[in-house]
């Protein structure tokens, strides 16, 4: 997958290709000794609302510590889609920064992907699509904000004939805002748009577009079909 480009802007400069592989929420070679009480957090929120599902996890290589966009990424099946949510982009175990009102960027990324009832494991391209999202978050030097569109230079799926380009940012409707030890983390999801609903979000906001395609699917699942 390649980078991203922001609304009309041009991309920075690439960051090297990180690619997911399966494995356990591994962080650095001594996890074992460090906190994960911020890890822990982010997940008690996100499984409460998928209750005894089974957690895919992928690990990015070379990991957080050293140059990764994120440390992992995890899906849990519902019954209708995958749910997809990050491990990185706040502090999952000590603390770091000098807020402590805050974790870290102060959010993880969220993804509803459309599911069959009969698909035992989650598709590959929504951890490529939401590493590439935190890529952007720690390239700089713009901040992501609620309502920004990022256009994926490849498209969002695996799908060369795909129609879904661009990734928006809203507020999670399901996984609320919680405290940790760290600080404060939300809960943003990313939600696939078409080049249509892009030139219509142009003309009104991005906003109005998403609550647009929430009327008929208020948890706003990617149906990676759409067209």
């Amino acid at each position: 997958m390649g980078f991203f480009r922001r609304n009309s802007q041009q991309p920075p400069t690439p960051l090297a290709a990180t690619e997911p592989t399966v494995g356990g929420p591994d962080g650095p070679d001594d996890l074992d000794d460090l906190d994960e009480r911020g890890w822990d957090a982010v997940t008690q929120a996100v499984s409460q609302h998928y209750p005894g599902a089974r957690e895919f996890h992928v690990a990015y290589s070379p990991g957080l510590h050293f140059g990764s966009a994120l440390q992992g990424c995890s899906a849990l099946p519902g019954p209708d889609h995958w749910f997809y949510v990050t491990y990185g982009l706040t502090e999952l175990w000590g603390k770091d920064s000098d807020d402590p009102t805050t974790s870290g960027f102060g959010y993880e990324l969220t993804m509803r992907v459309r599911r069959s009832p009969a698909d035992e494991t989650p598709p590959q391209w929504p951890y490529r699509a939401l590493i590439v999202l935190a890529q952007y978050v720690r390239s700089g030097p713009q901040e992501l904000w609620l309502g920004d569109r990022i256009r994926l230079a490849d498209g969002v799926t695996d799908d060369p004939d795909g129609a879904l380009t661009t990734l928006a940012v809203r507020l999670d409707p399901k996984v609320v805002p919680i405290e940790t030890p760290n600080g404060r983390v939300a809960f943003w999801q990313a939600v696939a748009l078409t080049d249509a609903d892009v030139e219509e979000a142009k003309r009104s906001t991005t906003d109005e577009v998403l609550d647009g395609l929430a009327t008929g699917d208020p948890l706003l699942i990617t149906d990676p079909e759409r067209r």
